[in-house]
C-alpha cells in the first residue's frame, strides 16, 4: 500500500516536472537587422509538444512589437503566411513556445511578457517553475496574467527600478546575476530577457532542462535544421558582415552548439558577448 502511494506520488512529481521542461526559449542578438524566418521555422515545429501558446517579440525603433497567440504554433494562421515572418526585422529577437504548468492557456499567460521601465521596453520569457512566488512582495509592477513567470518578471523589474539602473555597467551585471540566483533558489529558472540594447540569458543553477548558444558569422555555410528535412545555404541568406548569436533550449541545427554552464548569465550586445559569469569578462 505504502509502496503504491510512493509510486503514485513520484509519477505526479515526475510528470509535472516533465511538463515544465517542454517549454522552449529562443533568443537572437545580431549587429544588424535580421530576419528570423529560417530558424523560427524549426522553432515553430516544436509546438507539437508545446501546444499552449507561442510568441515572438522584436524591437523596431527601440519599441517592442509582440505577436503571440494562446494556441499551438503549428495551427497559427499568422505563421502559415510566409510574408508575416519575412516582414520581421530586428537586432534582438525573443521567442517562446508554451507548455502550461501554471495558469490557463490565455493571451495574458503567453510569453514573452512586456513592461516599460525608465523609458526602455523590457521583454521576458521563462522556462521552469518558481514555488511560493506569491510570497514575493511586488511594489511597482504587477502581472496581467496568473503565471509564476510574469510574476518574477515584475519582481525583477521592481529590483531594477529600486537599483535605479538606466545604463548598465559591469557592476550592474554582477548585481543582476546575483539577483537571478536568488530567484533561482525558489525553483527552476531558465530565462531570456532584454531592454532593447542587451540580451540577458540565464541558465538554471541546478541544470534544469537545457540552454544552448551558437555564434553565426562569415564564412557562412550550408546547414540542416534539426527536426525538419531542410538544408539551407546561409551564404545566400546572410550578408558577409553580419555577426551574432542564437540562443535556444535545444540546438536548432546540425552545427556545434555550446551549452550554458549551470548558473551562467551571458549578456549579448550587438551580436557580441559582453558579459559572462565564467569567462570573467565585460565590455
Amino acid at each position: 500500500m505504502y509502496f503504491k502511494e510512493f509510486i503514485d506520488k513520484f509519477e505526479k512529481i515526475y510528470n509535472r516536472s516533465e511538463k515544465r521542461k517542454m517549454c522552449e526559449l529562443l533568443g537572437m542578438s545580431f549587429n544588424q537587422l535580421i530576419n528570423p524566418k529560417v530558424f523560427f521555422k524549426e522553432f515553430q515545429k516544436r509546438g507539437k509538444n508545446n501546444p499552449d501558446g507561442w510568441g515572438i517579440a522584436v524591437y523596431k525603433n527601440k519599441k517592442v512589437l509582440i505577436k503571440k497567440e494562446a494556441i499551438n504554433a503549428l495551427s497559427s494562421d499568422f505563421l502559415t503566411k510566409k510574408k508575416n515572418l519575412e516582414n520581421i526585422l530586428s537586432k534582438i529577437i525573443i521567442g517562446h513556445l508554451r507548455k502550461k504548468s501554471q495558469g490557463e492557456a490565455s493571451l495574458n499567460n503567453t510569453h514573452p511578457f512586456f513592461k516599460e521601465l525608465n523609458g526602455k521596453d523590457y521583454i521576458f520569457a521563462h522556462n521552469g517553475g518558481i514555488s511560493s512566488y506569491k510570497k514575493i512582495k511586488l511594489k511597482y509592477f504587477f502581472p496581467k496574467g496568473d503565471t509564476d513567470s510574469e510574476y518574477i518578471f515584475c519582481h525583477l523589474l521592481d529590483l531594477i527600478k529600486e537599483k535605479k539602473i538606466k545604463n548598465y555597467n559591469f557592476y550592474d551585471f554582477r548585481w543582476l546575476e546575483q539577483e537571478l540566483k536568488k530567484i533561482n533558489e525558489k525553483g527552476e529558472l531558465n530565462c531570456i530577457f532584454s531592454d532593447g540594447k542587451h540580451l540577458f540569458c540565464y541558465y538554471d543553477k541546478n541544470g534544469y532542462n537545457n540552454l544552448y548558444f551558437i555564434q553565426e558569422k562569415s564564412p557562412y555555410r550550408q546547414i540542416k535544421l534539426k527536426d525538419i528535412d531542410w538544408e539551407i545555404d546561409l551564404r545566400k541568406e546572410k550578408p558577409f558582415d553580419q555577426i551574432g548569436y542564437i540562443i535556444s533550449t535545444k540546438p536548432l541545427t546540425n552545427e556545434s552548439w555550446e551549452k550554458f554552464k549551470k548558473g551562467e548569465l551571458i549578456i549579448f550586445k550587438k551580436g557580441e558577448i559582453i558579459y559572462s559569469t565564467y569567462k570573467n569578462m565585460a565590455v
